[in-house]
């Protein structure tokens, strides 16, 4: 199977390139317009994303590309009939999100926003043990430190800021604990002297459910999940980018005999997890589940925006 990447960026470097290269019989393409790496084991190289499009024979596009370019290299890839993911977010509004996900349908190609931290164990196998008909209250924080000058999500006419970068997360959320129940929303939002939101927070609630989550790009680092339900408290960290790397220790408080456990996790690659089912559902040529998916995290960001 071959695979070509739209952009030689960050994140393509540090979690993409090693998911992929774990994939047996998974061959890397690359467009890229900066130099690239050595250590980057390269099937073939393009300079042009037009060109790669156009001669590759590679039946799979992953666009890692700056925010304000997700849609138009989306909606070229699935005119060139390869099936596509997108790093997060897919697009920067919701008609842009639509229109990917009716021309994907129309032309029975997967389509797939890269959103993985759900995968890791952390968080799926602490998910699997909550009793949603409970109380259960939920905080979350993502906060970063200022980003260095050229830093694209600095800059509005390419799709920065924090809400675009995190809001994805923010949707995702909601979409897992919320899932078919009614909910109230509110959210606050801060602009900065360039226009674009790098602060926001939001508050949902539910019969049963409060979830407050916070989101920064110009805050002391923080990431972390605190949920708790039923008579246990869950803290988890690293919580919206496990480290590929490193093992994790989730921290479990029992209020009822009042003790603390910790739960060991072995180090996890969740970018290597998700193209794992990805490439497996591939297969089966089933992709409705992922549409509905894309269409009804791209509303819940709307409401939040």
């Amino acid at each position: 199977m071959k695979i070509l990447v739209l952009g030689n960026s960050r994140i393509f470097q540090k979690k993409i390139y090693p998911a992929l290269k774990k994939l047996k019989n998974v061959k890397i393409e690359l467009a890229s317009k900066r130099k690239i790496s050595p250590n980057l084991k390269i099937s073939k190289y393009y300079q042009s994303y037009d060109e790669a499009l156009k001669k590759t024979n590679a039946k799979i596009v992953y666009i890692s590309l700056i925010n304000s370019e997700h849609y138009t290299w989306a909606i070229k890839s699935l005119n060139n009939n390869k099936h596509v993911i997108i790093d997060k977010p897919i697009a920067l509004n919701l008609n842009q999100t639509k229109k990917i996900i009716n021309l994907a349908s129309k032309k029975k190609l997967l389509l797939s926003e890269t959103i993985v931290f759900h995968k890791h164990f952390q968080f799926e196998k602490t998910f699997l043990k909550l009793d949603l008909s409970k109380p259960t209250k939920i905080l979350c924080k993502f906060h970063i430190p200022k980003l260095e000058k050229n830093n694209f999500r600095n800059y509005k006419k390419y799709g920065g800021g924090c809400f675009q970068d995190m809001s994805p997360y923010a949707s995702y959320l909601i979409y897992i604990f919320f899932n078919k129940k009614k909910y109230f929303l509110k959210s606050q939002k801060k602009l900065n002297k360039k226009g674009i939101i790098n602060n926001f927070n939001i508050s949902v609630k539910s019969k049963n459910i409060l979830l407050k989550a916070s989101f920064s790009f110009d805050s002391s680092y923080k990431n972390k999940i605190i949920i708790e339900n039923k008579s246990k408290i869950y803290f988890l960290d690293y919580a919206f980018s496990p480290p590929i790397d490193k093992p994790l220790k989730l921290l479990l408080f029992n209020k009822t005999i009042n003790k603390k456990y910790k739960i060991n996790y072995i180090k996890q690659n969740t970018f290597y997890t998700y193209f794992n089912h990805l490439f497996k559902i591939l297969r089966k040529n089933k992709y409705n589940y992922f549409y509905k998916e894309i269409y009804e995290i791209a509303k819940i960001k709307a409401k939040i925006s």
